[in-house]
């Protein structure tokens, strides 16, 4: 069975709370990636799909 993909787009720019802009995993679910089977992976992949980043930041930095 082949692992599931990665969903990194080469943004990895975290926010305040450490979710990703580009990929929206957490610094550690990512760092850790190559160590999940697929049902982690697929977790991680549902959860990331549910979260948002903070608002008024982004990957340049606050916008305010």
């Amino acid at each position: 069975m082949e692992k599931v993909k990665s969903p990194c787009i080469k943004v990895c720019k975290y926010d305040s709370k450490g979710v990703c802009f580009g990929c929206r995993r957490t610094k550690a679910e990512a760092a850790n990636w190559p160590e999940y089977d697929n049902e982690k992976r697929t977790e991680v992949i549902r959860l990331a799909a549910e979260r948002e980043n903070v608002p008024g930041e982004s990957p340049m930095g606050n916008l305010w």
